[in-house]
């Protein structure tokens, strides 16, 4: 059985429980149930502070708002890959002979959506990134869906595809349509002010960020016995976590008129951890996205 990780475990809490005369590992069923709890905190934790806790790396376009610094979605923000405050125009596609023709994209593909001229035939490509690393083999891939046709702008053939800008939606019937990417990178720095804000050497503007950001996660056993990473999160966080798992299992032992079926019905659970969390907000907003 895997381990398990989040800002907090079944190892941690049972060490913020650590109450020997009622030590709810003795009891398998009762630790299940801690278990369980503790992966739906941690998830609807992360969901209540519009963030991810966890390292990872980000690409995001951020519009500077007229200011000399961005707040990110994420943070601790521990490394800043790449820093673009300019775009340029890597591709065209354009869609020929249907009645409809978009074009989006997002972090890991593009999709060219069209209906044909009869109105009822759909068709959807999906080109990822992961198998048409440049522009110039997404551009021959794109060429190769009938109907289609794309070209490479200037010599931008050997730009990354995974750093193409994301669009919701755009119309390509016998229109083109610019897909453009990060120009040339700059100088920017984290704050010292706080690990969620990126300065930006006076640039404004819509800008492009590739970075890392999160804690090293505690990690434990299967069984909630060993820790075997410690991690990084702060111990503040930890806290209010434990906090929470511990109010809403109170909460349920204490509601003597929960019915069988509730008690294992996913939704009233996710409902009951929703309210605790709402209980610990005050102690857990400081944790949550930054904002300006």
């Amino acid at each position: 059985m895997a381990g398990q990780t989040g800002i907090t475990n079944t190892y941690l809490y049972l060490q913020y429980v650590n109450d020997q005369n009622d030590d709810p590992s003795a009891d398998p069923s009762a630790l299940d149930t801690i278990k369980a709890t503790i992966d739906q905190v941690n998830e609807l934790i992360g969901q209540k502070c519009a963030r991810n806790f966890g390292s990872a790396t980000y690409k995001e376009w951020v519009e500077t708002k007229g200011e000399s610094y961005v707040v990110l979605n994420n943070y601790p923000i521990t490394k800043v890959k790449l820093f673009s405050p300019n775009s340029v125009d890597v591709c065209t596609v354009e869609g020929t002979g249907f009645s409809i023709a978009t074009v989006s994209s997002n972090n890991s593909s593009v999709v060219l959506s069209a209906i044909a001229t009869d109105g009822s035939t759909e068709t959807e490509s999906v080109l990822n990134y992961s198998s048409y690393a440049n522009v110039s083999s997404l551009v021959t891939a794109i060429d190769s869906v009938s109907g289609w046709d794309a070209e490479v702008l200037s010599d931008r053939g050997s730009n990354l595809t995974s750093l193409i800008r994301p669009i919701d939606s755009e119309w390509a019937l016998d229109e083109k349509v610019y897909l453009n990417g990060p120009y040339l990178g700059s100088k920017a720095r984290i704050s010292y002010d706080s690990d969620a804000i990126l300065d930006l050497s006076g640039y404004n503007g819509t800008v492009f960020v590739w970075y890392t950001a999160g804690y090293t996660l505690p990690v434990c056993d299967a069984s909630g016995g060993t820790l075997s990473t410690v991690g990084n999160v702060p111990a503040g966080l930890t806290l209010v976590a434990n906090e929470i798992i511990k109010d809403y299992l109170n909460s349920k032992d204490e509601d003597r008129n929960m019915k069988e079926e509730d008690q294992g019905d996913y939704k009233f659970i996710r409902d009951g951890i929703s309210s605790a969390i709402s209980r610990h907000w005050s102690d857990l907003n400081q944790f949550a996205r930054k904002s300006v």
